[in-house]
């Protein structure tokens, strides 16, 4: 696995609930990254946190909700075409694949654990491969 240097001012944002995108900016230049390089990596760590059980589910869920919003923004689309970075999208949608409970499922299915656990951890396997 790689490890990625997670920046604290944007994970510590990220989990308080909001990215300003000014503050992904800033850091971006001052790493000599991209933005979406950045959100991609910090939602890669997101994941392997997670596999590793060092977050919880619900801390996962913030700070990826808080990267999601970010990469939606009406500012970073106008800088970055109206795309969203492939791997906080996958994280992204993981974790949201975890928070509701479907039709289908029978009563007391765990969604977390149904759906947001494999995703996880597919996702991870996949990018081992490939990092």
């Amino acid at each position: 696995m790689m490890n990625f240097s997670v920046d604290s001012r944007l994970f510590q944002a990220a989990r308080d609930g909001c990215v300003p995108y000014q503050l992904l900016k800033d850091i971006a230049v001052e790493s000599g990254r991209t933005a979406p390089d950045l959100l991609d990596e910090h939602s890669y760590v997101v994941a392997s946190r997670y596999s590793a059980n060092e977050i919880g589910f619900e801390e996962a869920d913030t700070v990826m909700k808080a990267l999601w919003a970010v990469c939606v923004s009406k500012e970073f689309w106008a800088e970055h075409d109206r795309t969203i970075p492939t791997v906080t999208n996958a994280v992204y949608l993981a974790f949201d694949a975890g928070k509701y409970h479907r039709e289908s499922d029978p009563p007391g299915t765990d969604a977390e654990s149904k759906y947001t656990r494999p995703l996880i951890d597919d996702f991870l396997a996949e990018h081992l491969l490939t990092r």
